[in-house]
């Protein structure tokens, strides 16, 4: 992994393309569906090249890209289990860049139609919108394919999780028994996959097919939420005097349960207490519960769902003043998944949010080690203007990095 990045890293860093730097995140902008919302949150850009009968035209017509998605078709068709064929290995990565590279300078009317009207306004990749047409566009490749070998790696070999006690295999990945559900499951595909002949049609159709292989459908899960969860929320945001309230919102950090728990955890009740004060107290119009189906390993409750439900029933708060957030993991992205609703439900980003959770969260929050584990594990820190306000109150600022996705955790992309 090691050779891939440095190589892709030395290779985009000598890219120079079309600039169209700054232009990012647009409000109005309609996001694409494949039909498959597991895939859409992971691989927006796969998303949109599906959606261009152009551009796959020109894919299916080049030489190399084609070669690349025979070789991996075949796999489908010797239905042997083989999963590691379907990775991008360090020489496919750098060769399907150069081809990239040059089908972009043969075709870039066509690519800048595609990245300057669907990749930079999606807000997808908002955190390469400064970079020039060509370089968004690798890069939003690069972080497709190893999303794509990262699924392969969980869910084939049980390896390179983030959060492994909860995000693993629902099976023994090195049984006998699971060897034979991933060729009855390749033997599938090849009859039900369109669009084989596209490069990176194969692969995707393996990661996704191992995601439901093993019963992780999580990212889809409640979806559309603003069509479902939170339909009333954000109707009623469209009408909200921001100005009548201190801070936009109070977020509110799920906690799991332990086994033989059912329901809502003790601790994200004493949470959903202390944000219905602040809700009372008129310190913002909405509550985001954010929290999705996380503890125990493969547990049928989701943590936002189950506060949404006991504010309501406990405080007889309306649905129009609760957001759902059913997707996060960890605190880290409780903070970037709500973020990410309040920027694309059109919250203001000029005022601050109120996290409201128990003490000692709050003082994990506050501590610069949680700075440094998003860092770590996002890459970025999701806010700024951190401030601690009290024993269970931080506020933060919101930022459009936030609607970054990220594949390498494919159950909260």
């Amino acid at each position: 992994m090691r050779y891939i990045a440095i190589t892709l890293w030395l290779l985009l860093l000598s890219v120079v393309g079309n600039a169209q730097p700054g232009k990012g995140f647009q409000q109005r902008h309609q996001l694409l569906r494949s039909g498959n919302t597991t895939a859409d949150k992971n691989f927006y850009l796969l998303t949109v090249f599906g959606h261009s009968a152009e551009l796959k035209q020109v894919f299916a017509r080049d030489t190399l890209l084609k070669a690349a998605a025979s070789r991996k078709a075949a796999l489908l068709r010797a239905g042997k289990s083989n999963l590691a064929g379907f990775k991008w290995s360090a020489a496919d990565s750098l060769q399907t860049c150069l081809e990239l590279q040059k089908l972009y300078a043969q075709h870039r009317v066509l690519f800048d139609y595609m990245i300057n009207g669907e990749l930079r306004p999606s807000g997808c990749y908002e955190r390469f919108k400064n970079l020039d047409n060509l370089t968004c566009l690798l890069k939003a490749w690069v972080q497709s394919m190893a999303g794509m070998n990262h699924l392969i790696d969980q869910y084939g070999f049980s390896k390179g999780m983030r959060y492994p006690a909860v995000d693993s295999a629902s099976y023994d990945v090195h049984s006998a028994n699971y060897a034979d559900m991933v060729s009855t499951m390749l033997h599938y595909l090849n009859e039900r996959v369109k669009n084989k002949d596209l490069f990176y049609q194969p692969t995707l159709s393996v990661a996704l097919q191992l995601m439901g292989l093993n019963n992780r459908d999580e990212p889809s899960r409640f979806e559309p939420l603003e069509k479902k969860e939170n339909q009333a929320a954000v109707t009623k945001a469209k009408q909200t005097n921001w100005k009548s309230y201190p801070y936009s919102a109070i977020m509110v950090p799920g906690e799991g349960l332990e086994e033989g728990q059912r329901g809502i955890s003790p601790i994200s009740k004493i949470r959903c207490d202390l944000a219905a004060d602040r809700y009372r107290q008129k310190k913002a119009s909405f509550i985001i519960v954010s929290g999705g189906f996380v503890h125990p390993f493969q547990t049928p409750y989701c943590e936002a769902y189950e506060m949404k439900k006991y504010l309501m029933a406990q405080y007889h708060i309306p649905s129009s003043a609760i957001i759902m957030e059913p997707q996060a993991r960890h605190t880290t992205t409780n903070f970037r998944n709500s973020e990410r609703l309040m920027i694309r439900y059109g919250f203001p980003l000029s005022r601050p949010a109120l996290c409201v959770t128990t003490k000692d969260q709050a003082d994990y929050i506050e501590d610069s080690r949680f700075d440094q584990r998003n860092i770590k594990e996002l890459v970025y820190v999701p806010y700024t203007d951190k401030k601690r306000l009290g024993d269970h109150e931080l506020s933060f600022n919101i930022i459009k990095d936030c609607l970054q996705i990220d594949p390498i955790d494919p159950l909260d992309p």
